[in-house]
C-alpha cells in the first residue's frame, strides 16, 4: 500500500474513532442510567431468568454463526455477488437458529420448574435475535465501508429508545417482560435506521459457491473459536443458574453488566475502527505494527485508568446508586473489574488476527481457555459460589490473552514490555494508594471517600505515565492531529 493510501485510511479511521467515541460516550451514560433504574425496579431473580434464556438463545445462535461477518470485511469485496451471499448465508442461519429455539423452548422450560416464565422467554429473545441480525447485515456493510459515523449514529437512537422503554415498563410492573422488551426495542429501532433512514444497501438474496467458499474457509477457524469462546463467556451463566438458581445467577449477571461499563467506555468504540484499519493495512507489515503498537498503548492506558477508577468506588456506588440489596456482591463486582480488563485486552488481539485473516490463532487461544475455565467453573462453584466462578473466570482470561498474544507478535512487531511495564506500575501504585485509604477509612462519608480514592489514584497514575512516557504521548497526538487536520469527510 502507498504513502498516500495510508494517509488516506488512517485519517479515515481517526476521524471515524472520534465519531465512535463521541456517541459512546452518550450512549453508556444511557446505558448506565439505564442499568441502574431496572436494578432498583426489578429483583434479582428477574435478571436471572432473563440471562439464562439469553444464554440458550445465543448459544443455537453461536453454533450458526461462522464469521460471516468479519470474513466479507477482510475480503474487501464490493459486487452484489459477494453482498448477496453473505446476506443469504447470515440470514439462512438465523432462521434456523430460530425455530430450532422455538422447538427447544418447551422442552427447556420442564427442566428448569422454579423458573415457569423461560419458555416464553427463549420464544421472544429468539425472535428479537432474528431483528438484529437483519440489522447487523447493513451494519456490516456500513463497518466495511468506513462509514462510523451512520453507525455511531443508529446506536445512539437505539439507546434513546431503550432508555426510555424499559424502565417505563419496569416502573408499570412488567417484570422480567421489561428486560425483553429492552432489547427488542433496540432490535426494532436499528431495523429501522438500517433499512428505512440509510438504505445504502438493498436486501439481496445471491448464491455464489466461489464466495461461500472464501468465507467458509475465513470463517470455520472463527466458528471454532467463536463456540468456544462463548462456553468461555457464558459457561458460568448456565452453571450458576442450573446449579445455584435465579437469585444467584441475577446477583451474579448485574456485576459482570456492571463491571463491563469501564471497557464500554475506554475499548468498545475503538474495536470496530480497529478491526477495519487492520483490514486495509495487512499487506504493510511496517504501518499495521505502527497502528497496532498506538492502537493497544490507547487501550491499556484507558482501560487501566477507567477500570481501576471503578473498582475504587465500587462499595460506594452500590451502597448510593443501586442499592442496599445488591451489598451481597460487592466483592463479586471487584472481581469482575479484573475480568473485563482483561477481555479489552483480548479484544484488541482478536481485532488484529481476525482483520490479517489468522483466525486460527485465535481458536488455539480460545480453545485453552476452555481447557481451564470448565473444570475451574464447576470447581470454583462447589468452592466459593458465584466469587468462585468470577475468579476462575479471571485466570481464564489471563491464560488467554498469554496465548494470544504469542501469536499476535507473528503478524507485528512490538515489545510487549514496552507497551505494558508503566501502564502497569501507575495502576498498582495508584490502586494501592486508594485501597490503603479505604481500609484507613479517612473519612466517614461515602461520597467524600470515593471522591478521595479517585483523586489519589487519578493523580498517581497520571503523574507516573507522564513522567515515564510524556515522549510517546506527545508523539502520538502528534500524529493524531496530523491526520485529523488533512481527514476527508466520511
Amino acid at each position: 500500500m502507498n504513502e498516500a493510501s495510508v494517509q488516506t485510511v488512517a485519517s479515515r479511521a481517526l476521524r471515524g474513532s472520534l465519531y465512535s467515541i463521541g456517541v459512546s460516550l452518550i450512549t453508556l451514560v444511557l446505558g448506565f442510567a439505564r442499568t441502574i433504574l431496572l436494578a432498583r425496579l426489578l429483583l434479582p431473580e428477574h435478571f436471572g431468568v432473563v440471562t439464562l434464556g439469553m444464554f440458550y438463545v445465543a448459544l443455537v445462535s453461536q453454533l450458526q454463526a461462522f464469521g460471516f461477518d468479519q470474513g466479507l470485511i477482510h475480503l474487501q469485496r464490493d459486487d452484489e455477488a459477494a453482498q448477496g451471499t453473505y446476506s443469504t448465508l447470515r440470514l439462512g442461519t438465523v432462521i434456523v437458529a430460530f425455530l430450532v429455539l422455538a422447538a427447544a423452548a418447551p422442552i427447556l422450560a420442564r427442566f428448569y420448574p422454579a423458573m415457569p416464565a423461560l419458555g416464553w422467554t427463549i420464544v421472544a429473545l429468539a425472535g428479537i435475535n432474528v431483528g438484529f441480525t437483519l440489522a447487523y447485515v447493513h451494519e456490516t456493510f456500513l463497518r466495511r465501508e468506513l462509514a462510523f459515523r451512520q453507525l455511531a449514529l443508529t446506536d445512539l437512537v437505539a439507546s434513546l429508545v431503550m432508555t426510555i422503554c424499559a424502565p417505563l415498563l419496569a416502573w408499570a410492573g412488567w417484570g422480567l417482560w421489561a428486560l425483553i422488551a429492552e432489547q427488542g426495542s433496540g432490535a426494532v429501532t436499528r431495523l429501522m435506521m438500517n433499512w428505512l433512514v440509510y438504505r445504502r444497501w438493498r436486501l439481496c438474496l445471491r448464491w455464489d459457491t466461489t464466495v461461500a467458499r472464501r468465507l467458509w474457509e475465513y470463517g470455520r477457524h472463527m466458528w471454532t473459536a467463536g463456540v468456544l469462546g462463548f462456553l468461555n463467556d457464558r459457561f458460568d451463566d448456565f452453571w450458576i443458574g442450573t446449579g445455584l438458581g435465579q437469585v444467584a445467577l441475577g446477583f451474579y449477571s448485574r456485576a459482570y453488566e456492571f463491571a463491563h461499563y469501564p471497557r464500554r467506555l475506554a475499548v468498545n468504540p475503538l474495536i470496530g475502527v480497529m478491526m477495519s484499519t487492520f483490514a486495509r493495512l495487512q499487506g504493510d507489515r511496517v504501518h499495521l505494527s505502527q497502528a497496532f503498537f498506538r492502537s493497544a498503548h490507547l487501550v491499556l492506558c484507558a482501560n487501566f485508568l477507567v477500570s481501576t477508577c471503578f473498582g475504587l468506588v465500587i462499595p460506594e456506588f452500590v451502597l448510593l446508586i443501586i442499592g442496599a440489596q445488591w451489598i451481597p456482591v460487592i466483592f463479586t463486582f471487584r472481581l469482575m473489574v479484573l475480568y473485563t480488563f482483561l477481555d479489552a485486552v483480548m479484544l484488541v488481539g482478536q481485532a488484529l488476527v481476525q482483520a490479517c485473516g489468522q483466525s486460527h490463532l485465535m481458536a488455539k487461544a480460545v480453545a485453552i481457555q476452555s481447557v481451564v475455565f470448565i473444570p475451574s467453573v464447576i470447581i470454583g462453584s462447589w468452592w466459593g459460589g458465584i466469587n468462585g466462578v468470577a475468579l476462575a473466570a479471571d485466570g481464564m482470561m489471563l491464560i488467554g490473552a498469554i496465548m494470544l498474544y504469542r501469536g499476535v507478535r507473528r503478524l507485528v512487531d512490538f515489545s510487549p514490555s514496552k507497551l505494558v511495564m508503566w501502564p502497569l506500575l501507575a495502576t498498582v501504585v495508584g490502586a494501592l494508594a486508594g485501597s490503603g485509604l479505604e481500609i484507613s477509612r479517612v473519612v466517614d462519608n461515602p461520597w467524600w471517600m470515593a471522591a478521595i480514592k479517585l483523586a489519589t489514584f487519578t493523580i498517581l497514575y497520571g503523574a507516573i505515565l507522564m513522567a515515564a512516557e510524556r515522549k510517546q504521548f506527545q508523539q502520538g497526538l502528534r500524529w493524531a492531529w496530523g491526520h485529523l487536520r488533512t481527514a476527508p469527510a466520511i
